[in-house]
């Protein structure tokens, strides 16, 4: 019975884990969104790949978690 509540705990920590670590895109994290359409009419828009923890952290608090895998710039074509 100790084996399988240890296994069990084990198996739990282990997901929170994963699911704290799990990175999602989003789009415009605390700043601006695009910029202005250039001469081929790409729209350049901000992303930061985070860790799901941090995207919790930042919708319940309204504070900027400064934790991310990535950034960038994503272009797309901006509609007429």
């Amino acid at each position: 019975m100790k084996y399988l509540k240890a296994s069990l705990i084990a198996v739990a920590a282990i997901l929170v884990i994963a699911f704290a670590v799990w990175p999602v895109k989003r789009q415009c994290p605390n700043g601006p969104c695009t910029t202005a359409p250039d001469a081929q009419g790409l729209v350049r828009t901000y992303y930061e790949v985070q860790p799901l923890g941090a995207v919790v952290i930042e919708d319940l608090t309204g504070q900027h978690v400064a934790v991310a895998y990535s950034s960038g710039y994503d272009n797309k074509k901006y509609p007429h």
